[in-house]
């Protein structure tokens, strides 16, 4: 009787060597997709980071201007003839009422102080209408929270509220004209000898993220509001300078 022989199956596995050559490559790939999402991770928190500085300087120039661009302003009142009207003129710029104002000093003291008739635009700084004050007086300041505030000087029982956070400085320049000399010069609030001359305010903000981006350095070619060196923290910052001209200086420069 003949017996039926089978092959025996040759039985395959892998060698020590191939097994760590593969795990040697597993661990290479693992090491480069953890690189990778680092990079990626420090890259948003740095664009996050970026983001909210710029729309927190928006914010805050965009208030300065808006209201920088009614102070001393006119409007027209209708009289009791419908057919005519009358231009109500702000108030000359005493102490009291300036339509503009402002105080020189460190950055906890340095303001801005900008008026307006309410009827030309009864909202302040903060959004309220609810002054029955004549004029709208709004003044902005910094607070020791590293945040740009302002409050209607008008407006009773108002207090100062954040319109930005992380402002770290905040400086202002008025250019005065000189109608004799047919000049025009930068001065601090101190130097100003009359505002009523002042034709254009220059704004500056130093703006640093609220959180540290890790390995950011501050740009050594790039200096604060009054040229100091920025500090290096790992906090992204940047510095923003607005010029706004004052519309309603017409005359001042004959």
């Amino acid at each position: 009787m003949n017996r039926a022989i089978h092959p025996t199956l040759a039985q395959h596995g892998y060698t020590l060597p191939e097994l760590l050559i593969g795990l040697t490559l597993g661990l290479l790939v693992i090491a480069a997709a953890t690189a990778s999402y680092a990079t990626s991770a420090h890259t948003w928190r740095a664009m996050a980071a970026a983001d909210a500085v710029h729309a927190n300087a928006r914010v805050a120039l965009r208030n300065i201007r808006e209201q920088t661009l009614m102070a001393g302003a006119v409007y027209l009142l209708p009289s009791s003839n419908t057919d005519h009207f009358s231009v109500e003129v702000s108030p000359s710029e005493d102490v009291g009422q300036a339509a503009v104002a402002g105080v020189n000093g460190s950055k906890y003291v340095e303001s801005l102080t900008l008026g307006h008739w309410h009827a030309l635009d009864a909202a302040d700084c903060q959004g309220n209408t609810h002054s029955s004050h004549s004029s709208v007086r709004n003044d902005y300041k910094l607070n020791t929270n590293k945040e740009l505030s302002c409050k209607d000087l008008n407006l009773v029982g108002s207090t100062y509220q954040a319109l930005a956070e992380g402002v770290e400085d905040f400086q202002l320049r008025y250019a005065q004209a000189n109608p004799n000399a047919q000049t025009i010069q930068w001065k601090t609030a101190d130097q100003v000898s009359d505002m009523a001359q002042v034709l254009a305010i220059e704004v500056c903000v130093r703006v640093a993220s609220v959180a540290a981006v890790h390995n950011t350095q501050s740009n050594a070619s790039e200096a604060g509001c009054l040229g100091e060196a920025l500090p290096v923290d790992g906090r992204m910052r940047r510095v923003f300078k607005r010029v706004i001209a004052l519309r309603n200086r017409v005359g001042v420069m004959p």
